[in-house]
């Protein structure tokens, strides 16, 4: 527990790492890494394809477990363990605490934009509505549209929207920006 007016950082890791294994194969996707977030910081991780972004997002997302090391997460001045945490925690942290804007989308076909964006709001604690938030990334005139109907930078914004929608206190971003012009990538940043 924090003491009153002492800040902790939002996302902590210490000596992280996860190991995939293959039959007798390991690769080592992350190894001993130390981050601290800070409440209100953006921070952008650099590096090669291959090198570990995504995993370690996935880790402080709750979307993955490491194989060594630990990562907390902290929300009203109390430290939560992620390393360690069962499954039911894990959803938890996800639904309430955590947005994600996942690098292919992850958009369900078979919705509209507008109930990609539904879907999360449905069990956020404190969720906006879902057009304001499609709006906000400027797909306003958009919202019943299909997956298929979109081009892959609106199939991003409806990502970005659903991450938002959610109003979380972790923003988790995988290339937000990937499918993006220059333009819409600063607006939407």
């Amino acid at each position: 527990m924090s003491t009153p007016g002492t800040q902790r950082p939002v996302l902590r890791a210490r000596d992280l790492g996860k190991v995939y294994r293959t039959g007798e194969v390991e690769v080592h996707a992350l190894r001993g890494v130390d981050l601290e977030l800070w409440p209100g910081e953006m921070v952008v991780l650099l590096g090669p394809s291959g090198s570990g972004k995504s995993t370690l997002l996935n880790i402080l997302g709750g979307l993955d477990t490491a194989t060594s090391g630990s990562a907390q997460w902290t929300h009203a001045g109390e430290v939560h363990e992620l390393t360690g945490a069962d499954d039911r925690a894990l959803t938890r942290y996800r639904r309430e605490h955590v947005g994600f804007v996942f690098q292919f989308y992850n958009l369900i076909s078979s919705l509209t934009a507008l109930e990609n964006v539904a879907l999360v709001t449905e069990i956020a604690p404190r969720p906006m509505n879902p057009a304001a938030a499609l709006r906000l990334v400027g797909l306003g005139e958009r919202l019943d549209h299909f997956p298929a109907q979109l081009s892959g930078g609106e199939q991003q914004r409806v990502a970005i929207a659903r991450a938002i929608a959610k109003q979380p206190d972790i923003l988790l971003c995988d290339e937000p920006t990937g499918a993006l012009d220059s333009q819409t990538g600063v607006l939407v940043l």
